[in-house]
């Protein structure tokens, strides 16, 4: 029987297939032992199969730096000492770098986007310019506020 169609408070038998007194787990037919069996099993597998990874991880490995080392040699064969494995004498990063110039072409994108920025922003750039003006010319030694009148002639002195 199922809950649908149970009122609140009404009772209702619950049958799930299990016996009387078992537990969820241990339904009809199933065996605890036969479980644990099964699952011990899985994990000598999965044991297996980690330590079958692990020896081909370490065989690829050791390949790959068989042919590391055998094309150092041979380099080092055609050039002599001057063959530096690292690029260039910048450390690991010379023939990436150097190669691909990414940091020229960041740099020259760094500059695109700062004109574009300061063309977007003149209005508030001219204003900042104004203001420094404004501020330089006060604290320059100009003092807009003084106004000095030359002095008035004397009166009986001759117009002309």
């Amino acid at each position: 029987m199922s809950k649908l169609g149970v009122g609140v408070g009404d009772e209702f038998p619950i049958d799930d297939g299990n016996p009387a007194g078992g537990n969820a787990s241990s339904g009809p037919g199933t065996n605890d032992s036969d479980y644990e069996a099964r699952r011990a099993e899985w994990r000598r597998q999965r044991e297996a199969w980690r330590e079958q990874r692990q020896h081909m991880r370490d065989q690829w490995r050791a390949e790959w730096r068989e042919k590391k080392r055998a094309f150092k040699e041979e380099m080092r064969a055609r050039y002599g000492e001057d063959f530096d494995p690292h690029g260039y004498g910048h450390g690991g990063y010379g023939r990436y770098w150097r190669g691909h110039h990414l940091l020229q072409f960041l740099f020259i994108l760094g500059l695109i986007m700062i004109v574009i920025t300061l063309l977007n922003h003149v209005v508030v750039l001219f204003g900042l310019v104004v203001l420094a003006g404004l501020y330089l010319a006060y604290r320059g030694g100009f003092d807009h506020f003084d106004i000095t009148m030359p002095p008035r002639p004397p009166a009986d002195a001759p117009k002309g």
